[in-house]
């Protein structure tokens, strides 16, 4: 039987119950994504890490079998990106060129350097670099000048994959093969 006056809803939703759940969706969203956006950011910085842990594990293999000697210093003006040139062929990685692209770098490092890393040309006293102003290697293995924790051999390129809260800090890798956050650049 019907009844006069009634409506019979069908079901649907009425206009202010939708406004609610579009403002309900609408907090929860803004709530939601700057946690994403630090997870994404967290993220990269971890691979960038990461693939400075992997460039120095290959460093320590190499420094093995040539008994104590780093990949020596090639530099040259000739060459667009030194760093990932001789790194990427002494440490026999040409096909892996990824590990030298950290993906939370800022700039286009990467596509015009080869590397959003740099290595320590600047420390001549690491066996196998070029002295200064000669051709002459140094014949004595990393003896230990600095304890290996402490010298770094590789840092970001751009201080801008240091740690969470510190977006001046650099990460460096170690001749120890620890990475660790160097807050300046250590050499």
């Amino acid at each position: 039987m019907k009844h006069p006056g009634k409506h019979m809803n069908a079901g649907g939703f009425t206009l202010v119950e939708l406004l609610v759940v579009t403002a309900i969706l609408g907090i929860l969203m803004a709530l939601v994504l700057p946690a994403l956006t630090r997870a994404k950011k967290s993220g990269k910085r971890i691979s960038c890490v990461s693939n400075l842990k992997q460039i120095g594990l290959a460093v320590q293999v190499y420094e093995q079998s040539c008994n104590g000697f780093y990949p020596f210093n090639c530099t040259s003006q000739k060459l667009a990106n030194p760093t990932r040139i001789l790194l990427s062929t002494a440490l026999n990685m040409e096909k892996h060129t990824q590990i030298f692209q950290c993906p939370d770098e800022n700039e286009s490092l990467y596509a015009t350097e080869g590397t959003s890393y740099v290595w320590n040309w600047t420390q001549i006293e690491l066996p196998g670099n070029e002295r200064a102003g000669s051709k002459q290697y140094d014949t004595t293995p990393y003896g230990g000048l600095v304890p290996p924790e402490n010298f770094a051999i590789m840092i970001d390129a751009g201080p801008y994959h240091g740690k969470a809260g510190m977006q001046s800090a650099f990460n460096a890798l170690y001749a120890d093969g620890s990475v660790n956050d160097a807050g300046k650049i250590p050499f």
